[in-house]
């Protein structure tokens, strides 16, 4: 894969880059995940994402990427369950979680609490 040409594509600013077709992004991020990319061309093509931003065929590709990268699990029948992170603390305002969790635990719906224990 040409990186060069990737990077000339994408790497025109926000105005002037060109979207990638989701084959190339596919490849592109396949070669992310398995490594292949040198650095010098992963940071330009990562910082040209983030000045240019995704478009739909480029996030479809990287879907395909990780897809195939990644095993499959079958979803249990029943309610999903919701994760709720709690990196962030809550500092000034009321800390609602523990209650949405309770709530939603009442209803049958299955509750993970995620984050931190140690808010030193």
């Amino acid at each position: 894969m040409n990186y060069g040409a990737i990077i000339k594509e994408i790497g025109r600013g926000a105005k002037g880059a060109r979207d990638l077709d989701t084959d190339t992004a596919a490849a592109l991020f396949g070669d992310m995940l398995d490594g292949r990319i040198p650095e010098l061309e992963l940071g330009a093509i990562l910082i040209a994402f983030r000045i240019k931003s995704e478009a739909l065929p480029e996030l479809l590709g990287f879907k395909q990427a990780m897809d195939a990268r990644s095993a499959q699990v079958q979803v249990p029948a029943g309610p999903r369950c919701v994760v709720l992170p709690t990196y962030n603390g809550a500092r000034r305002q009321a800390n609602l979680m523990p209650l949405v969790a309770m709530l939603l635990a009442r209803e049958g719906v299955p509750v993970l609490i995620q984050g931190r224990h140690d808010f030193d």
